[in-house]
């Protein structure tokens, strides 16, 4: 969210950082103003994040950025120029809340320099924010609108940020057809969860749940959006990704790279640099370029009558 963190993360290694996403509600923006986070343990206790590790699980609930439009924009800006003399990307999202504001907003966006446009149309927290706040887009009709709608505006790289749930290869599919450059699988979804002491809700609502665990989750996703829309469109991987050898197994899955944010909370940028380390030295074991190995596990998948006979075979 902010310019020196922005920094910190390019400065740490990251080829590109996703900047808090907005809209045009005051509603969403009121929303982070109670936004609560809690990590927890296998046995779902709450636990500090100095104490937290690979196994520990985020919930939360969160908003969008808190700042008006024009303010983030100029963040964007100077932190877009800041990554571009480190060959990065500092890229600007957008969550719908009204489909014309997300139009004139991404405009604004190109006309402002900004060279990398993220539409997350798989903001968990829509199905809970308050009406008009946040638009969560779970049919492949409203996809082709938005996306096309904004594909006509801009001429700038755009992503599109797909939900965990509901059909998401149709989704995918349809983003690409009116027009994304990429497509980043998948969001969080929402979970619920009691507290044994108080017996009620922890957050006291409804949130956002991932971790380590959700990586085979995410990469099912990617792989089966590579068999639909083939290898030649790229896939950004987010929801699971911990550390180099979790982004080893995304590029694996298809993806053509990789997002953290949980690691990141939990560890620091240092995070970022060690992640780009693990993953050097994966392929160094390998002797293989990262180029080389995305997808090579999805276009091996077979059948279970395949593996049937395969396994009869030997």
């Amino acid at each position: 969210m902010t310019i020196e963190d922005l920094r910190a993360a390019v400065d740490a290694g990251a080829a590109a950082v996703v900047v808090k996403s907005t809209n045009e509600s005051e509603a969403a923006r009121r929303q982070l103003e109670v936004a609560e986070y809690a990590l927890l343990d296998p046995d779902w206790a709450e636990v500090e994040a100095a104490s937290a590790g690979r196994s520990s699980t985020l919930f939360n609930r969160s908003g969008l950025s808190s700042l008006p439009f024009e303010e983030w924009l100029q963040v964007v800006v100077v932190a877009d120029a800041y990554a571009c003399t480190h060959d990065a990307y500092a890229v600007a999202s957008l969550i719908p809340a009204g489909v014309d504001e997300l139009v004139r907003m991404a405009a604004a966006i190109e006309a402002a320099g900004v060279r990398w446009l993220e539409v997350n149309l798989g903001a968990a927290h829509g199905e809970e924010a308050a009406p008009g706040a946040i638009e969560l887009v779970a049919a492949p009709e409203r996809v082709t609108e938005i996306v096309g709608r904004v594909r006509a505006t801009v001429e700038l790289p755009l992503t599109v940020k797909l939900p965990g749930h509901g059909d998401v290869i149709e989704l995918a599919a349809a983003a690409r057809v009116a027009g994304a450059d990429s497509v980043c699988l998948a969001g969080r979804t929402l979970g619920f969860l009691p507290d044994l002491e108080t017996r009620r809700p922890v957050l006291g609502t409804y949130g956002a749940i991932g971790g380590a665990w959700a990586l085979p989750l995410t990469l099912r996703w990617v792989a089966k959006a590579r068999q639909r829309l083939g290898p030649d469109f790229p896939f950004l991987a987010t929801n699971g990704i911990r550390d180099g050898r979790d982004a080893a197994r995304a590029l694996l899955a298809g993806a053509s790279a990789v997002e953290l944010a949980t690691a990141v909370w939990i560890e620091g940028f240092d995070t970022l640099t060690r992640a780009i380390g693990q993953l050097a030295a994966y392929l160094e074991e390998q002797g293989s370029d990262a180029a080389d190995i995305v997808g090579e596990s999805a276009d091996a998948v077979m059948t279970y009558e395949e593996v049937q006979a395969v396994r009869r075979a030997t």
